[in-house]
């Protein structure tokens, strides 16, 4: 008892503690960590809000658009991880599947039928990709919409506006006469170098085609942690590269963690983390320290560094694109979402330039409602409460003619960045996880493990001295 008293306070019991931590945190089959990356054990819940332009007229004659926020539609989400590969330099490829099942309940009174008027992102898109263009492109382009009687607000469902699409005139010309083998303009597909946007969908919708693809969130190569538990689920190459070519370096570095696992023992500064819905790496300052169902944490959230431009973060010049640069608050994804002219905030122009709050009607930024946080247990750099909020955007530009060039459906719309949609991915640990998380916290955390050593120590110690005494005494 005494040897193995000494044996444990001298740091064994630690070794054997962090070698059990280290089998099941890193990322192999058959470790805790696998089972719980591979698929996630429980759904994360997808509250999505639609802007409603309720004054399309008066917009679309300069006025402030007045926007009515519509919803929650509540999905649930699923991930699972499909063609995984382990490699010999303590990495796994993927591909990361995601789906989403419509949750009536949780909608409440909200309907996938409900009707909404938006601004049509088709033609923003379209003219967005030739603005450079007012005196060739352009032109043609409009004569293109006036003949195919394109909107530039249109009439919709959520369900179109999400997932299954709605249809429009640019859309399907482009389908038919230019991509189609048999279109009469086909011969023109590789002239006019259309943006993937239009090429490739004959349909609109924020989720179009993206229920179940293998491919969308790109081919993720991750660190697995098995060479040394701090690179466990570190990022270390998308789709085949550490730089993507979405943004100037050292913007378009693809580093920190893949999303589900960080480093051990974190500290109280910030965390980052891929994602390949934005095409960057995201940072997330420390805010304080929470407590989660008894488990202690770390908040980590969306500051007004996180999106912040090069007038508040010297070198952060490198986000803009093609020479258009978002003000604070708004990440300009233009060459991350297929050319279209769009712009990623936290909703409600969260902790964002006030002037793009003066630019429309309805808005109300409120922390509790729209920050983005993440909760983590730093011992283990487990998330334990996840409120992931985005809002996209789109630039609105007016075309009246002249050096800009002229499209009469734009001719008169106010030059401002208009929200479309924003959305917020909820997880929380699941209850029969929290008693494993706190129990290991506890031991970590609080002088337990030496107390029991050391109380069995003193013990054998006493033991020893009753068997000398009674060995003398003899």
């Amino acid at each position: 008892m005494i040897m193995f008293s000494v044996a444990m306070l001298a740091g064994g019991f630690w070794k054997m503690f962090d070698a059990i931590m280290k089998a099941q945190m890193e990322v192999r089959e058959g470790s805790m960590s696998f089972d719980i990356w591979k698929t996630t054990p429980f759904p994360l819940i997808l509250n999505l809000y639609v802007w409603n332009i309720t004054n399309q007229e008066e917009f679309l004659d300069g006025g402030k658009p007045v926007l009515q926020e519509c919803g929650p539609y509540v999905w649930r989400e699923y991930h699972d991880k499909k063609g995984i590969e382990f490699h010999s330099n303590n990495t796994v490829t993927y591909l990361q599947q995601r789906w989403w099942i419509w949750d009536e309940e949780l909608s409440g009174s909200n309907s996938l039928d409900d009707v909404v008027f938006i601004m049509n992102p088709v033609p923003l898109s379209s003219t967005w990709s030739v603005r450079h263009n007012p005196f060739t492109a352009m032109p043609f382009l409009n004569e293109a919409f006036n003949k195919m009687d394109e909107k530039a607000v249109v009439r919709t469902t959520v369900n179109e506006l999400i997932f299954t699409g709605f249809q429009d005139p640019v859309l399907d010309f482009v389908q038919k006469d230019i991509v189609a083998e048999n279109g009469s303009l086909h011969f023109m597909l590789d002239i006019l170098d259309l943006p993937p946007g239009l090429s490739d969908y004959d349909k609109f919708g924020w989720f179009y085609m993206r229920n179940l693809s293998l491919y969308y969130d790109g081919i993720f190569n991750m660190k697995t942690g098995s060479d040394d538990p701090k690179n466990v689920g570190k990022i270390d190459l998308w789709n085949y590269t550490r730089a993507t070519p979405f943004f100037d370096s050292p913007c378009n570095a693809v580093v920190g963690s893949a999303g589900e696992y960080f480093e051990p023992d974190l500290q109280r500064d910030e965390i980052v983390f891929y994602s390949s819905d934005l095409c960057m790496s995201m940072r997330l300052e420390y805010q304080k320290d929470v407590d989660k169902s008894g488990l202690k944490a770390y908040r980590f959230f969306g500051s007004n560094n996180t999106f912040a431009n090069g007038s508040l973060i010297p070198g952060n010049e490198c986000y803009c694109v093609k020479g258009t640069c978002a003000p604070t608050g708004l990440l300009n994804a233009e060459s991350c979402r297929m050319g279209s002219p769009a712009f990623i905030s936290f909703p409600h122009y969260f902790n964002a330039d006030p002037f793009l709050l003066d630019q429309v009607e309805g808005l109300s930024p409120d922390e509790d409602k729209h920050a983005f946080i993440m909760d983590i247990m730093p011992e283990a750099g487990v998330p334990v409460n996840v409120k992931a909020r985005m809002q996209i955007n789109m630039k609105v530009t007016p075309y009246p003619g002249g050096r800009k060039g002229k499209i009469d459906i734009l001719k008169k719309v106010p030059d401002i960045y208009l929200p479309m949609i924003w959305f917020e991915e909820l997880a929380e640990v699941p209850e029969d996880m929290v008693g494993q998380l706190k129990a290991l916290q506890f031991i970590k955390t609080t002088p337990t493990m030496t107390i029991v050593f050391s109380v069995m120590l003193l013990l054998g110690l006493g033991m020893m001295a009753y068997l000398v005494y009674a060995r003398l005494r003899m």
